[in-house]
This record gives structure tokens, C-alpha cells and sequence, in this order.
């Protein structure tokens, strides 16, 4: 009995020494990540303390220490603030000027376009709504499968689906997609869905635009595990295919539903439980046995999402019209009454290169963790958004984003 004893005080003495450690390392990250954000970081910068903000949280989802987790809560708001200002201040910028992060409308011509240059096959997938901390809950698996090269690059505004993915895919942004392909861009608030219906049309005429001469390509969208076993069925069939297109929208639709379903909410209440789903879902998912089946064929894999996600936890009043948006995290729409310290409008929203329904429209983005609400349902609407993961506006966790080349095992 003394020795079983003596063992258990080992044990919880380990145990202790390991949190004062970590809490040690810890009190440096957050004095380094404000001597950072001190110095005014360019968007490189930014990448770099959201890339540590994201590591700390998996490293701390392991002890599961409520203080350091309340503590991390705190650092990543405070982050988020000085990294919404800058954003604002430098967003209109980058879309005229060479020096800039690399952005939704870049990604096939630096990533994929090179590969097929190189006579390479591609496999291009878009994990819809996948934030940096739940690819990086992914990177140890597909490190076992592939050499893998993980980038980052900044979601355009609004970080939401249509614009985001279309941009993607078009190689464009929003406004030019109207202007080039009117019948591709429906402006309608109740119609989201459907400009994203397009996108294999917009990749094909992106990838001719850039010289390339591309005979087909496919392009699945898996909304169902159906529609992953069709994928597990054919990839063996597409061994000689030059480009080969899969977008799940798993991740996108977990958020969605979670803010309509009680268990969900229960099950997923805050960013660790969303990572430790993330991957549940991953290992039993078709894409791991898809990113299985591929990695025994001699083609380069590009894995990647349009926009993540934010738990939003503090509510915004705007007033708008019957024309306004419904969404949460941005609004479209004239004569919109916000509050100026929780968000950011675009007044020409065509100089941001994005479209408007008419000449008086702007577009207003949520920053940090805000979401907006309409005083006449202020209270309804915050018992049913509170604490739900939403997308479209101005955080790191829905702007920055990975990138990840994964190639055949040398």
C-alpha cells in the first residue's frame, strides 16, 4: 500500500510540475504576443500571432486547465480588436497593390495552376468553414499520408460562402464575377445558395483565362455521406485525371445547424469541444479514407477552405430595412444604423470590389465577436445566437486560413 502511495504522489506531482511549466511558457507567449502587437505587425505579422494563438489552443485542449483556457479566451479577443482595426485600416489597400497577403481570388493560380504546369495530377479540396485550429487538429493525419507544406493565406470580406468560394474559384472578386458573369450572380438576399451553384463553370473559364489548356475536369460537392462513398467509388478512375475538384461542406453545415439545434449546442459548447469533433469527424469521415486512397497515387493534393468561423458572444444593435441581409455577421443594405466601435462599413462597397443591389447600398461587417441584432427582437435573437459559430465578418479566425500541399511520400 505505501508504494501504491508513493506512486500516486508521483503522479500528481508530475501532473503539477507539468501545469506550472506550461503556465510558465504560457505567461512568455501572451508578454511576447503583446510586444508583437505593440509593434504594429503587417499582415505577415498578423499570420504569425494567429498561428501561435491557434497552436496554444491545441496544446492547452491537452491539460484542460480552466484559468489558462480563460486566459487564452481573453488574449484572443483582445488580439481580435487590434487585429479588426488593422484590417480595416489596410483591407481597401491590398486589393490594389502587389504588396499584400495572398488572397481567396490567388489560390488556384499560385497553387494549383503550377502544379499542372508541372504535369503533376491535383486533387484541389475546399473543406467548407474550416478554421486554422481545426485544420491543425487534421495536420498530424495527413502528415502520416503525404509531405505536406501548410501556408496561409486571408479570406476577402465578406467571409462567407459566396463571395469567399466564388472568389476562389473565379479568380476574381465579387463584383467582377457580377460584371463578367451577370447570369452566375443572382442579387437576391434569399438566394445565396445558388450563386454558388456555378463554380465549376467559373473554375474552367479562371484556368483558361490563365493560359492554361485544361481538356475537363471534375468537380463534386459532398453534402452527404452518399456523396462521399460516390467519391470513394471513382477514385481509382481518376488516377489519370489532370484536376479533380472536391468540396465538402461538413464543417459549414455543423456550424449552421448548431445554432438551430439544442443538442448540438450542448455537444459542441465552446472551440475545444469544436476541434475534438472536428476530429471525430475527420477519422470517420470519407475524406480520410478519399485522402487514403489518394495518397497511394503519384498526385499532389491541395487542401484548403473558403472562410472560418468565430463563437460569437456579444450582441450589436443595427437597424435596417426589409431589404437588409439576414445574416448575422454582415449586412447588406441602405440606411443602416450600426454601432460604430463594433463594426465596419464599406460606403462604396464597388471600391472593395463588391456588388450592390443599388447606388445608396453598403455593407456592414461584425468585428471581434460581435453579431448583429435588430432591437425589436434584440432578446430572441440573442438567446438563439449567443455563443454559436458564425462567418462574414472581421476576425482572425474566419480571414486567416490554411493552405496545405500535400505531396507523395518520397
Amino acid at each position: 500500500p505505501s508504494q501504491i502511495i508513493i506512486a500516486i504522489k508521483k503522479i500528481f506531482q508530475a501532473d503539477e510540475i507539468k501545469h506550472n511549466k506550461i503556465g510558465s511558457q504560457y505567461a512568455e507567449f501572451t508578454a511576447e504576443i503583446s510586444r508583437e502587437i505593440f509593434s504594429s505587425p503587417n499582415w505577415e505579422g498578423w499570420m504569425n500571432i494567429y498561428k501561435q494563438i491557434s497552436r496554444w489552443s491545441l496544446r492547452l485542449d491537452e491539460i484542460n486547465d480552466d484559468t489558462l483556457m480563460q486566459m487564452h479566451f481573453i488574449e484572443n479577443r483582445n488580439s481580435n480588436a487590434e487585429f479588426a482595426d488593422y484590417v480595416v485600416k489596410n483591407y481597401k489597400e491590398w486589393l490594389n497593390s502587389d504588396d499584400r497577403p495572398t488572397l481567396s481570388f490567388d489560390l488556384i493560380s499560385k497553387y494549383v495552376i503550377p502544379q499542372l504546369e508541372m504535369n503533376s495530377p491535383v486533387y484541389f479540396i475546399v473543406l467548407d468553414c474550416m478554421r486554422l485550429d481545426q485544420y491543425y487538429v487534421l495536420e498530424p493525419f495527413l502528415n502520416e499520408l503525404f509531405d505536406v507544406q501548410t501556408d496561409l493565406y486571408y479570406s476577402i470580406l465578406p467571409t462567407a460562402t459566396p463571395y469567399s468560394r466564388n472568389a476562389i474559384f473565379s479568380g476574381l472578386l465579387p463584383n467582377d464575377i457580377a460584371k463578367n458573369f451577370p447570369e452566375y450572380w443572382v442579387e437576391s438576399s434569399d438566394l445565396d445558395n445558388s450563386r454558388n451553384r456555378n463554380e465549376h463553370q467559373l473554375l474552367e473559364a479562371h484556368i483558361e483565362d490563365m493560359g492554361y489548356r485544361l481538356e475537363k475536369s471534375k468537380y463534386i460537392k459532398i453534402f452527404n455521406i452518399e456523396e462521399g462513398t460516390y467519391v470513394l467509388r471513382k477514385i481509382d478512375n481518376w488516377v489519370n485525371e489532370k484536376l479533380v475538384v472536391l468540396v465538402y461542406n461538413f464543417l459549414d453545415l455543423l456550424a449552421h445547424h448548431r445554432s438551430r439545434s439544442q443538442i448540438l449546442k450542448e455537444t459542441i459548447p465552446d472551440e475545444s469541444a469544436l476541434r475534438a469533433f472536428t476530429k471525430h469527424w475527420f477519422l470517420h469521415s470519407t475524406l480520410y479514407s478519399a485522402l487514403k486512397m489518394i495518397s497511394k497515387q503519384k498526385a499532389t493534393v491541395i487542401i484548403t477552405t473558403d472562410h472560418g468561423s468565430i463563437r460569437v458572444n456579444r450582441a450589436s444593435q443595427l437597424i435596417g430595412d426589409k431589404e437588409t441581409t439576414t445574416t448575422i455577421r454582415y449586412k447588406q443594405g441602405k440606411n443602416l444604423s450600426y454601432n460604430e466601435k463594433h463594426a465596419f462599413c464599406m460606403k462604396n462597397p464597388q471600391e472593395y470590389g463588391l456588388p450592390v443591389r443599388n447606388i445608396v447600398d453598403n455593407y456592414v461587417f461584425a468585428k471581434d465577436d460581435y453579431y448583429f441584432v435588430y432591437p425589436n427582437m434584440f432578446h430572441q435573437y440573442q438567446k438563439q445566437f449567443n455563443g454559436t459559430f458564425q462567418h462574414g465578418g472581421i476576425s482572425m479566425e474566419e480571414m486567416i486560413l490554411p493552405v496545405a500541399i500535400c505531396s507523395p511520400k518520397k
